[in-house]
């Protein structure tokens, strides 16, 4: 699958929303043209489509979903019109993401502000619930030796690490404040104090806590429950971040 043919596929859901597929065509020609998109694609591109579709549908209180939803269409009766589909969906989905959340389900990609008025308002408290968990289960390594810095008169100004940047995020992007957090600071899988500073900081302002540990060798956290496709969705997105961020540096 090149980048073309992809950009492609994207083009013609932008379209669907646009050209109201299902208004004017029906429900089979949209669920036609939904699997020829799913058979040409990867899981990671097909998860992000979907989230396309949904918004498209006016659904989007539940864009983010970890959820193939080609299974939910599949299920749709076959004369039914968008109200009806709408409808389905967003039961069935509300249902899907309560039972995900059970077992500890990734809530990284969902947005509360989208959810209000909505169905989906169910969720919001479960979701503030399982984003708190998750910072307070989440402790960021820093693998290396914490070195101070002194100025001419021996006046310790200062901490460093060697290496520099030896605090790993890999486990905080799997977060949804972490991530959240780490998109907006242009950070990616690595850092120095400095940036671990910045990210304090903000988790600060949020209510919230960082804990971190001096260690010789990575370790695992506890991780919210996600789909490799998920999983696979937020690696990409840290190490383009990780690419953007020192070729900035390289820059200085």
């Amino acid at each position: 699958m090149t980048e073309t043919s992809i950009q492609e596929i994207f083009n013609r859901i932008s379209q669907i929303k646009s050209a109201g597929v299902i208004e004017r065509y029906g429900f089979n020609e949209f669920l036609t043209f939904a699997k020829e998109v799913r058979n040409r694609v990867g899981d990671d591109v097909w998860l992000e489509v979907g989230w396309d579709i949904l918004e498209g549908m006016g659904l989007e209180e539940l864009y983010g979903c970890d959820y193939d939803i080609l299974e939910a269409l599949e299920s749709i009766p076959p004369k039914s019109d968008l109200v009806d589909i709408q409808s389905f969906l967003r039961h069935t989905l509300v249902e899907i993401l309560l039972e995900q959340f059970e077992s500890g389900g990734t809530t990284v990609f969902l947005d509360i502000k989208k959810m209000l008025e909505t169905p989906a308002a169910i969720l919001i408290p479960k979701i503030v619930e399982l984003r708190k968990k998750e910072i307070e289960n989440t402790v960021i390594p820093i693998i290396g030796k914490k070195l101070a810095i002194y100025d001419v008169y021996m006046n310790e100004v200062g901490m460093t690490t060697d290496p520099e940047n030896s605090v790993h995020l890999n486990d905080l992007w799997m977060t949804a404040y972490g991530s959240q957090v780490l998109l907006l600071l242009g950070l990616g899988l690595r850092t120095d104090l400095e940036g671990l500073r910045k990210i304090e900081v903000v988790m600060e302002r949020l209510g919230l806590h960082l804990t971190t540990k001096i260690v010789t060798e990575p370790f695992d956290n506890p991780k919210s429950q996600m789909s490799s496709t998920m999983c696979a969705l937020l690696m990409k997105r840290a190490m383009s971040k990780s690419k953007k961020s020192r070729k900035k540096k390289s820059q200085n």
